[in-house]
C-alpha cells in the first residue's frame, strides 16, 4: 500500500519538470547549442522516471515499470554527463558511453535473478549516483572570471550523487521516505535552476568578452573608424581617426563632419554625405592638412547606416593612413627616374631577356640598342621585328648559348665576346656580362645584364697580341744567337784542351766546356719550348746526362736513369743557375760515383715542390759517396760554384747518405726573398 502523500507529491515534481523542459526547449530554439539540447534531453528522462513512478502508485508494483523507471535514470545521468562535457569544450569520453548498455542491463538482469535483493540494487545506484557526483567535479571545474553560479550546481549535484547512492540502505527505514523523496526533488529543482544560472552567467560572460574584444578591435586597428549620425555629427571615433586628424577622439564626439573638416575639402565632403543618403556606398583617396599642420594621404571606405525601420541613420567610414605608403611611392618614382636617367647615359645596351637560345627574347632593353646595334626597343622587345639572336654572327652564337646555359647552372655571372650585325650591314664586336635571376623556389625568371661596345678593347687585344709574337720571335732569336756563340766558345775551349800538355789545365778546360755547353743547352731548350718544368726540365738533363755519358767515357746501356719533375712555371732568372747546379752535380756523380761501381749504375733526378711550396733538386747515386780523411781536403771548384748558385738562389743544401747511395738535396724558394 503506497502512502497517501506519493501521489500529489510525484504530480507535483512531474509539473515541475515539464516547466523546466519547457524553459531548456525554449532555450534550445533560441540559442542551438548542443549542450542545451543534452540537458533538455537528460530533464525528459527525469520526467520519464517519474512518470514510471506515478504509473506504479497507480497500476501497483509491476516490474516493467521498474525497469523503465531505472532505464530512464541511467539515460538522466548519460545526457548530463555529455552535456557537461560539451558545456566546457572538452571531448566526451568513450567510458561515457558505457553507462548505456551497462544501465540498460543491469536493471533487467536485477529483475530476473535478484528480485527484491537490496544488494542487487547497489551497483545500480552506484552508476547513477557516481555520475550525479562526476557532473558535480566537471561544474566545479568550469572556468568562471566573474561568476560563481558553477560552485552552487556542482556541490548540489554532488550532495544528490552521495544522497543516490546511500538510497539502498535507507529504504529499510520507511519513516525516512517522506524526507528522503522531498529532498530527492529539493535536489532536483535546484540543480536544473542552478544549471540555468550557469548558463545565463556564461552567456553574460560570453557578451562581456566579445564586448572587451570588439573594443580591443576598434582601438587597436590599424584603420580609423567613424561614425556620424543623419545629420552629419560624430557618435563615435577611435583613437587612429584622432591621430590621422590630429586631434584627441572624444573632443571630435557631437562636432558636425563638416566643421572637422578643412575648408578646401567641405564642398566635396556635403556631396559625399548626400550621397549617403540615397544609400551609396564609396572608396575615395584624398589628401589633407590635419590640425597639427601635418599632410596626410587617406583611403575611405563610406557606407550608409540604417535604423531598424531601414531609414536612413548615418553612414560609417573606414579610413586607411596611406601617408607612408605616398611618400615610399614618391621616392620610387624619384628612384625610378634616377635609374632611368642612368641607364640612357650608359652607352651600351641594359637589358633583361628571356633564357631561350638562340632567341634571348628581349623582354626590356634600353636606349643605348639604337647606337650599338641600330635597332629599336620597339624592334626587338617581344621579337616584334627580329629577335636579338639574329643580329649574333652565326658562327659566334653557339659559343654565346653555351657559355651563358653553363653560367645559369652554376648560379654564376656569364662574360661573353661576340660580334653582332648592325642593322647597316656592319660587324660589332660586343662584351656582355649578365646572371641569371630567379624565384624563391630557384625557378629561372630572366636574365639581366649589360652589352658594351667592344670594338677598342678588341683592337688593342689584337695589337697586343701582335706585339707579343713580335717580342716571343725576338726573344727566341736571341736564345738562338746565344747558344750559337756558347757553342762557339765551347769549340774553341776544346780546340784549347787538345794543345794543352798541363793535365790540369786540360781538366779545368774540359770541365769549362761543359758548364758552356750546359748554359748552351739551357737557350737552346728556351728557343723551343715554354718555361715549364715539366715540359723544360726533362728534355734538358736527359740531354745534359747523355753528353756528360759521351764525354766521360761510359757507356749508356750501364745506366739507369730517372727523371721526375712536377709541372712548376719557372721564372727565367733562376734557369741559368738551375741548369749549373744540375751540370755540377751530375758531373760529380760521373766523376766520383761511378767509376767505383762496378756493373749498373743508377742516376736519379728529380724536381718538385715540397710541403713548404720551395722547389727541391735530388741528384741521386748508388756510389759510395764522400770518403772522410783524417785531414780534410778542399772543396772543389765544382762545390763551391754549387754553393754559390745554391746562396743566389737563397737555397740550402743537404746531403744524405745510405746503403742505396749518395743524395744531394737542393730547396730553394721559386721567387728569391
Amino acid at each position: 500500500m503506497q502512502p497517501s502523500w506519493i501521489f500529489p507529491s510525484i504530480l507535483f515534481a512531474l509539473t515541475t519538470l515539464i516547466l523546466l523542459n519547457l524553459v531548456y526547449l525554449f532555450l534550445y530554439l533560441t540559442e542551438r547549442h548542443k549542450f542545451l539540447l543534452c540537458w533538455l534531453l537528460s530533464w525528459i528522462f527525469q520526467m520519464i522516471s517519474l512518470l514510471g513512478n506515478l504509473l506504479r502508485t497507480i497500476l501497483g508494483s509491476q516490474e516493467w515499470l521498474a525497469i523503465l523507471s531505472q532505464s530512464a535514470d541511467v539515460m538522466t545521468v548519460f545526457f548530463m554527463l555529455a552535456g557537461c562535457f560539451l558545456f566546457s569544450n572538452r571531448k566526451i569520453p568513450k567510458s561515457v558511453f558505457g553507462i548505456l548498455p551497462l544501465g540498460f542491463f543491469w536493471p533487467l538482469l536485477e529483475k530476473i535473478y535478484f528480485q527484491d535483493s537490496i544488494l542487487a540494487s547497489i551497483p545500480g545506484y552506484l552508476l547513477v549516483g557516481g555520475a550525479h557526483i562526476y557532473s558535480g567535479i566537471l561544474f566545479l571545474k568550469l572556468p568562471s572570471t566573474y561568476h560563481r553560479g558553477n560552485l552552487f550546481t556542482g556541490w548540489s549535484f554532488i550532495l544528490w550523487g552521495i544522497y543516490i547512492i546511500n538510497c539502498p540502505f535507507l529504504r529499510s527505514f520507511p519513516e525516512f521516505a517522506i524526507f528522503g523523496f522531498a529532498l530527492e526533488g529539493l535536489f532536483r529543482l535546484s540543480s536544473a535552476i542552478f544549471i540555468l544560472i550557469i548558463y545565463f552567467e556564461w552567456s553574460k560572460e560570453t557578451v562581456f568578452r566579445m564586448d572587451s574584444l570588439y573594443k580591443k578591435i576598434i582601438d587597436t586597428s590599424q584603420e580609423g573608424i567613424w561614425i556620424i549620425d543623419k545629420v552629419g555629427n560624430t557618435t563615435f571615433a577611435n583613437n587612429k581617426v584622432g591621430e590621422l586628424y590630429g586631434v584627441k577622439p572624444e573632443e571630435m564626439l557631437g562636432k558636425n563632419l563638416l566643421d572637422i573638416v578643412g575648408p578646401d575639402r567641405k564642398e566635396s565632403v556635403q556631396k559625399r554625405l548626400e550621397e549617403r543618403k540615397r544609400g551609396k556606398t564609396e572608396i575615395s583617396e584624398y589628401n589633407f592638412t590635419n590640425s597639427k599642420g601635418e599632410k596626410k594621404y587617406a583611403i575611405a571606405s563610406a557606407n550608409p547606416l540604417y535604423d531598424d525601420s531601414g531609414n536612413y541613420d548615418g553612414s560609417l567610414a573606414m579610413i586607411a593612413d596611406i601617408t607612408s605608403l605616398k611618400l615610399v611611392q614618391e621616392q620610387l618614382r624619384e628612384s625610378e627616374r634616377q635609374i632611368s636617367t642612368i641607364i640612357s647615359n650608359i652607352s651600351g645596351i641594359v637589358y633583361r631577356c628571356k633564357n631561350d637560345p638562340p632567341n634571348w627574347t628581349m623582354e626590356y632593353i634600353s636606349e643605348g640598342c639604337v647606337l650599338l646595334t641600330g635597332y629599336t626597343p620597339a624592334e626587338l622587345i617581344g621579337n616584334k621585328t627580329l629577335s636579338f639572336g639574329d643580329i649574333i654572327l652565326e658562327e659566334d652564337r653557339e659559343e654565346v648559348s653555351n657559355d651563358v646555359t653553363h653560367s645559369v647552372k652554376e648560379r654564376i655571372p656569364y662574360q661573353v665576346t661576340y660580334r653582332i650585325r648592325k642593322k647597316d650591314g656592319k660587324i660589332q664586336w660586343c662584351f656582355e656580362q649578365g646572371i641569371g635571376v630567379f624565384d624563391s623556389q630557384e625557378n629561372l625568371l630572366a636574365l639581366e645584364g649589360v652589352i658594351i661596345d667592344y670594338s677598342l678593347p678588341k683592337q688593342a687585344e689584337e695589337l697586343i697580341s701582335n706585339s707579343l709574337k713580335e717580342k716571343e720571335l725576338l726573344l727566341r732569336e736571341i736564345h738562338h744567337r746565344v747558344k750559337n756563340y756558347m757553342q762557339v766558345l765551347s769549340s774553341l775551349i776544346g780546340l784549347q784542351s787538345e794543345y794543352s800538355i798541363e793535365p790540369n789545365a786540360k781538366k779545368i778546360l774540359e770541365n769549362s766546356q761543359n758548364r758552356i755547353a750546359s748554359m748552351a743547352m739551357i737557350h737552346e731548350t728556351l728557343y723551343s719550348k715554354s718555361v715549364e718544368s715539366k715540359t723544360f726540365l726533362p728534355d734538358y738533363i736527359l740531354k745534359l746526362i747523355s753528353n756528360l755519358i759521351y764525354f766521360f767515357g761510359y757507356d749508356e746501356k750501364d745506366f739507369q736513369t730517372e727523371v721526375h719533375c712536377d709541372s712548376i712555371l719557372l721564372n727565367q732568372g733562376i734557369l741559368i743557375p738551375l741548369g749549373l747546379i744540375l751540370n755540377e752535380l751530375i758531373t760529380n756523380s760521373m766523376k766520383h760515383a761511378f767509376p767505383k761501381i762496378e756493373g749498373f749504375k743508377r742516376l736519379k733526378v728529380s724536381f718538385t715542390l715540397d710541403e713548404e711550396n720551395l722547389a727541391c733538386i735530388e741528384v741521386g747515386d748508388n756510389g759510395p759517396g764522400k770518403i772522410t780523411d783524417s785531414q780534410p781536403k778542399k772543396d772543389s771548384l765544382g762545390i763551391e760554384l754549387i754553393q754559390l748558385l745554391t746562396y743566389q738562389l737563397k737555397g740550402k743544401i743537404e746531403n744524405i747518405s745510405n746503403f742505396e747511395g749518395y743524395t744531394t738535396k737542393i730547396r730553394f724558394p721559386l721567387v728569391p726573398k
